[in-house]
């Protein structure tokens, strides 16, 4: 897929070789499942992370880090002008970054972070390993700004000491066009054809575990009735379905079943539940066959914030399920439709709220959030390309 030259915010650094470190932005290469998952950093939302920032940089050349055993750090700068630093969550007590840390000091270039998160909960241990906590200090003395994904996150750092920080959200919006934000203001959501995203393997990380456990598991009954596909990102148990279907291993197929089926609380005997695992689950190791598919579908639903950024990216509108700090600042900063899983919503009630969404105030925001950005890269030395007018495609409804 050709990207857009029109999209909200593009950086231009003419002359300059911009070496990318963090989230990949291309397919996973083909393989075993979880060989492709690990080349997206083993969690395939990552790629929406690295895709959207390196898409919109146009330089002289671009291109990820070959490896640290690959050059030396005193000769980075005789490949590459500057670094940047596609993020994720990097702010956490489970982070280790030591080698970074140790390989990026010993480099002369500037390094640029974009997107950096936190999954601490509020109240949580907020002591960083050494090693992180230095690679931190070292973006911020290198850069003007470090961009991060919403307030909470700023609070954090500035709770470290580090104040030169810049409230932006994540790096893939970058990809939003004016034909996409026309598609969202115009869409009517409906159940005529659903995407589902669960974080069933990480509700020990929730703002209110059992409230997150109850409404994804409520959601999940709830969806096996309709026409809806469930897109995985790192899930182990429905990994290793699609990995037993692939080969033909009808054990571990209904072994994989049985641990899907406990997970979200439904007798693996039931036929429905069988047939949706077999035939609507669906993982991607390409931004483009991940939109491609989004692009068909009604509406978007889950707990997934980068599942629920590729459905937006093909202009279908989607409900974000917020279970942590990360997805909460993000979705205020935004603006995007969201419903707190603070307690045992019902399903009922979660499609309710799905189907009377409203993406109005989100696309009032978008302009908003993109002169954030440009203000970011500003602080930083870095030039915005001047958006260009374009002729639009028509809306669409959904």
């Amino acid at each position: 897929m050709t990207r857009d030259p029109h999209a909200a915010v593009r950086i231009s650094l003419p002359g300059k070789r911009v070496c990318f470190w963090g989230a990949p932005a291309h397919a996973a290469p083909p393989g075993p499942l979880p060989q492709r998952l690990e080349a997206t950093g083993a969690n395939t939302g990552n790629m929406m992370i690295g895709y959207g920032l390196f898409h919109a940089t146009d330089a002289a050349e671009k291109a990820f880090h070959p490896g640290f055993g690959t050059i030396p750090p005193e000769h980075l700068h005789e490949h590459f002008d500057v670094i940047f630093i596609p993020a994720s969550n990097f702010v956490s007590p489970s982070v280790d970054l030591t080698g970074q840390a140790d390989y990026f000091a010993r480099t002369r270039l500037p390094i640029f972070c974009f997107g950096l998160g936190s999954q601490i909960l509020p109240g949580g241990d907020r002591m960083l390993k050494p090693g992180t906590d230095r690679f931190l200090r070292l973006v911020s003395e290198r850069s003007g700004s470090i961009g991060v994904r919403g307030t909470f996150t700023a609070e954090v750092l500035w709770g470290m000491g580090i104040r030169n920080v810049s409230v932006v959200g994540c790096p893939s919006l970058f990809a939003l066009t004016p034909a996409m934000l026309e598609r969202l203001g115009a869409a009517r959501p409906s159940l005529d054809k659903v995407v589902l995203g669960f974080s069933n393997n990480v509700r020990g990380h929730a703002l209110a575990p059992e409230g997150m456990r109850a409404g994804e598991n409520a959601l999940f009954q709830r969806m096996l009735g309709e026409n809806a596909f469930y897109v995985i990102q790192n899930e182990k148990p429905e990994l290793d379905l699609l990995a037993a279907m692939e080969r033909g291993d009808t054990e571990a197929a209904n072994a994989a079943i049985e641990r899907i089926a406990r997970l979200f609380e439904v007798a693996a005997g039931r036929a429905d539940l069988r047939r949706f695992l077999e035939t609507r689950i669906r993982v991607f190791f390409s931004v483009e066959d991940w939109l491609g598919c989004t692009r068909t579908t009604t509406a978007a639903i889950g707990t997934r914030f980068h599942g629920n950024i590729a459905a937006l990216l093909a202009g279908t509108p989607a409900l974000f399920l917020v279970h942590d700090m990360r997805t909460l600042e993000l979705c205020e900063l935004l603006r995007a439709p969201h419903l707190v899983l603070d307690r045992a919503w019902s399903a009922e009630e979660i499609v309710e709220r799905l189907l009377a969404m409203d993406y109005g105030p989100f696309v009032a925001q978008v302009p908003r959030v993109m002169t954030e950005w440009r203000l970011f890269l500003a602080r930083n030395g870095l030039a915005a390309a001047e958006p260009v007018a374009a002729e639009r495609e028509p809306a669409l409804a959904a």
